[in-house]
């Protein structure tokens, strides 16, 4: 082997190791890419819905994620983020507090700046073109019966479209999936023609309400996107971000309407299985849930069946109600209590938990209590 051949493969391995190394340094800084994100707030509305989708945001190992106001909108400090969140709560309240000019300054920070902007069931239903409805026409829908928009909740069916399963390909096996739904828009598309993506199809048909009409909710989108100007907007008709097992999708549709890559999440979120079977709240469902409600202040034995049961039949409200229970006098239901959040994904109870840790008296308790306090911590910026 000659001299120079020599020096051309010393030259060769060099260039090709500080490539790789370049591509390890991409990869890497692809990796830590901060993803900025304003949950919006209309000054005190809704304060669960707010804390659902901040948590849920938080799932995403690389977005900061904090709570912003109209003045913010208008001042120009939500230039420096990537993406605004509307959440659930009062449609006409949330427009109402962000003003005309308000809204006109979102529109234009889609179309022309390129943000992403991301509506959950309230939020929804400010991004569709409806008449005498003030929103924003920016996803390319219509909300229709609006005078029966308290139709009713419950755990609700949908499918994924074809587009939906790349964006969500989790669940691209999968027939139905579910998800929380309370109330949220009935969409049709905008009578302007604007091109929207559907993503999932609603198809549970709520209306437990007297009065509200049948066949109204299912065959819907429940899941629609689209590209606006610059930017890309998503919307929600229902509640994935408080749905055990779902509320990753909501960073994952951060992330798309971001048009940042779009990460995997790990088993102890990822988990569509979580519900096998969907649950309207009829009469009979919700005294179910009012019964075990109930038995979370009575016995030691009605407490730990009351904490399996509102889990089992997706209790809107067991978010609110687990939390309390790790104060019990009794260490089982405390254990129970803890085990629940982690079921729940409840990890804005974190704090309740550290504090039950920290004056738990019982040895063995205080040593499940740390086992869950740390699966709960899992959570929040895990890693696949």
């Amino acid at each position: 082997m000659t001299k120079l051949t020599i020096k051309f493969l010393f030259i060769t391995l060099i260039s090709t190791l500080l490539m790789s190394s370049c591509r390890r340094v991409e990869k890497q800084n692809q990796s830590q890419e901060t993803i900025r994100v304003g949950v919006f707030d209309k000054n005190g509305d809704s304060p669960w819905c707010i804390t659902d989708a901040l948590e849920a945001l938080r799932i995403d190992p690389n977005m900061q994620v904090e709570v912003v106001r109209a003045s913010q909108i208008m001042s120009g400090e939500l230039d420096a983020f990537d993406a605004i969140v509307f959440p659930g709560g009062s449609g006409r309240g949330e427009t109402q507090s962000l003003g005309e000019a308000g809204m006109e300054k979102i529109v234009k920070m889609v179309k022309e700046q390129g943000k992403a902007v991301v509506g959950i069931c309230a939020g929804a239903y400010i991004m569709t073109e409806t008449p005498d409805y003030s929103s924003l026409d920016l996803n390319g829908c219509e909300a229709i019966d609006i005078e029966h928009d308290h139709r009713g909740h419950g755990l609700s069916k949908f499918s994924l479209t074809k587009k939906g399963k790349e964006i969500f390909p989790e669940l691209k096996d999968r027939k139905i999936s579910f998800c929380q739904y309370y109330e949220g828009p009935v969409l049709v598309p905008a009578k302007s023609g604007a091109k929207f993506m559907e993503l999932a199809t609603m198809l549970s048909d709520v209306h437990t309400v007297e009065g509200s009409p049948a066949n109204m909710t299912n065959n819907r989108p429940f899941v629609v996107a689209a590209e606006v100007g610059k930017g890309r907007v998503a919307s929600f008709v229902g509640h994935p971000e408080c749905t055990p097992g779902m509320r990753w999708m909501l960073p994952r549709m951060v992330r798309w309407t971001c048009n940042k890559k779009l990460i995997s999440y790990p088993e102890n979120v990822v988990r569509p299985d979580f519900f096998k079977n969907e649950i309207i709240y009829t009469k009979e469902v919700n005294d179910l849930q009012t019964k075990y409600h109930a038995q979370l202040s009575g016995t030691k034995t009605e407490k730990l069946e009351g904490i399996e049961k509102v889990i089992e039949l997706a209790c809107w409200s067991s978010k609110k109600w687990i939390s309390g229970m790790l104060r019990d006098m009794d260490a089982d239901v405390r254990l129970k209590a803890s085990w629940a959040l982690i079921q729940l994904e409840r990890t804005d109870a974190i704090p309740d938990l550290e504090a039950a840790v920290l004056t738990e008296k019982n040895t063995k308790t205080k040593e499940g209590l740390e086992k869950n306090l740390k699966a709960l911590k899992e959570i929040l910026g895990a890693k696949s």
